[in-house]
């Protein structure tokens, strides 16, 4: 080992990067976003020369790395990880977390009270509906039963078929391909 004047004390070794700290943030398109940490600095020690002390330097790492990756095509953004702007955005995101919840509460009640007052509308235009196209296809004076059915999935077909046989006429007419299935009752479907 060689100490005191012998050593070359301005030989530098290794990277400034921090072995394992490159992590993968982003790609976009035709570029990727990487975070990696650097050693910003580094403090050499004085030492004697002879009688003469010579003070420590400060080495900065910052310039050299952003010039090396420059030189690579890299492109080089700053960035200073400040304990108190992060401590201030962590109240700021439990706050806002907080008036969400607050916000989705209010909402929450607002669609279930309004929810039953919407459904109950819904039901009525379709009440009126029925009574409409009952009108339109059978004449005065009105004489018919609306009947709500809940059909199992995939079981409409079947019940469709139940009702044209227990309510029609028997007569087969003809019907183009285009036209909607035409019954002879007043059939409207109401999905939620």
């Amino acid at each position: 080992m060689q100490h005191g004047s012998q050593v070359d004390r301005h030989s530098k070794k290794g990277s400034p990067v921090v072995p394992g700290s490159a992590q993968f943030v982003k790609e976009d398109g035709d570029s990727c976003l990487y975070a990696v940490t650097i050693i910003k600095s580094q403090y050499e020690a004085g030492y004697f020369e002879g009688d003469h002390f010579q003070a420590g330097t400060k080495v900065e790492f910052e310039g050299e790395f952003a010039a090396a990756c420059k030189k690579e095509r890299f492109i080089v953004r700053p960035f200073e990880y400040d304990p108190s702007k992060a401590g201030r955005a962590a109240m700021a995101l439990e706050q806002l977390q907080v008036e969400v919840d607050g916000m989705r509460s209010g909402l929450t009640r607002w669609c279930k009270t309004h929810y039953g007052e919407a459904f109950v509308a819904w039901m009525h235009i379709k009440v009126i509906r029925v009574f409409v196209e009952s009108v339109l296809r059978y004449g005065l004076p009105v004489d018919f039963t609306a009947v709500l059915y809940k059909v199992a999935n995939a079981k409409e077909q079947l019940l469709s078929e139940a009702l044209d046989k227990a309510l029609g006429d028997g007569s087969d007419e003809a019907k183009d391909d285009d036209e909607e299935d035409y019954h002879d009752f007043v059939l409207i479907r109401f999905e939620a």
